[in-house]
């Protein structure tokens, strides 16, 4: 066998250097195929995990409303709350909530709940024994929901007027007065809007 025979049976220099750059492209190009994959399949993820957190936030803000109760709570301070009020100058409701176990010591099973979205855009629900004080216990806090931009509420009373404060401005009900209906949209901070209508409880 010839030295040109040689020459022709190997890869020459140049032959090795394109065949190693095609080799980093397909790399790249495999790579960024791959990251895109796992970065759609990340965010499939935390579509369905935000979406099932909505539906159980919903799910509690609904058992909530369907068990409001006309029954005042004592503040701590020597005052009185009504059975349901709401936050004129920002989003807060209050209200007392039956169907809860009847233990010791707190034996109707009426318990006291608060909605507020804090400083982290988290909807978060808090709640005392209604034999409880706030000023006195922490109470029990769970997160709700992540992201929340505003929660907007809309009360319907006896007259078939609509209002977005409870008890209605410039209106005389008794304390112990609920809503005939609410209706509750959230808006997250990506601007997706959901709402939900409840019935509320006849009473004084």
């Amino acid at each position: 066998m010839t030295a040109t025979s040689l020459r022709q049976n190997g890869f020459t220099l140049i032959e090795v250097l394109v065949s190693m750059a095609l080799l980093a492209v397909l790399s790249m190009f495999s790579y960024q195929v791959v990251d895109v994959v796992m970065k759609v399949n990340e965010r499939s993820r935390d579509t369905m995990a935000s979406h099932a957190q909505l539906q159980r936030a919903w799910q509690i803000i609904g058992r909530d409303l369907m068990h409001l109760r006309p029954r005042t709570f004592a503040d701590g301070l020597g005052a009185t709350e009504p059975a349901y009020i709401t936050n004129p100058s920002d989003f807060g409701i209050r209200f007392s909530r039956g169907g809860g176990p009847m233990i010791k010591s707190n034996p109707s099973g009426v318990r006291r709940v608060v909605y507020e979205i804090n400083q982290d855009s988290q909807l978060i629900r808090t709640s005392w024994a209604i034999t409880d004080s706030p000023r006195q216990t922490e109470g029990t806090t769970m997160v709700l929901l992540d992201n929340v931009d505003k929660v907007e509420l809309n009360h319907l009373d006896k007259q078939k007027n609509y209002s977005i404060d409870w008890p209605p401005l410039n209106t005389s009900v008794s304390q112990r007065s609920l809503p005939r209906m609410i209706s509750v949209t959230i808006t997250t901070t990506d601007q997706a809007v959901t709402s939900r209508l409840f019935p509320g409880v006849v009473s004084e």
